[in-house]
């Protein structure tokens, strides 16, 4: 038995020294989600019509070229901090994200029954769970 538990001791050191990387898929979702949202708004700038009742909500809260440029702001520190691996540009990405997402999904909330409510309510849930996993995770291998 004793070489049997050399032999897994031998095995786990190995494994542990290997260079290996788990990768913030939740977090690249919330990232290439920012990015379409942020695309989305830049290139149709009369996308938000106040006659509906979601839209004057969110235009109550900002413009819509306001909204663009959190959107991109917000992919672009997490993008920027997965890049070169800057944690506190990542958690900031994150809670931008969240606070965006949140709001939305309040917006869509607001004018009920919606999908939009529940998808963005999903995206801040996404990104709010990625934020304890970023000293975690990487997109470099170690």
């Amino acid at each position: 038995m004793d070489i049997k538990e050399r032999e897994l001791e031998e095995l786990v050191n190995d494994v542990e020294k290997r260079p290996m990387s788990i990768p913030p898929l939740f977090e690249l979702y919330v990232t290439f989600f920012s990015i379409a949202i942020a695309i989305m708004l830049f290139a149709y700038p009369d996308m938000i019509d106040v006659s509906t009742k979601l839209y004057q909500y969110m235009e109550n809260i900002m413009p819509q070229a306001a909204w663009a440029l959190c959107f991109c702001a917000a992919c672009m520190l997490k993008a920027i901090g997965l890049l070169i691996n800057v944690n506190w540009l990542r958690v900031s990405g994150l809670v931008a994200s969240v606070a965006l997402y949140v709001t939305l999904a309040f917006c869509y909330a607001m004018s009920w029954p919606s999908i939009g409510t529940i998808i963005f309510s999903l995206m801040a849930i996404f990104a709010a769970a990625s934020i304890p996993f970023v000293k975690h995770t990487s997109i470099r291998i170690k």
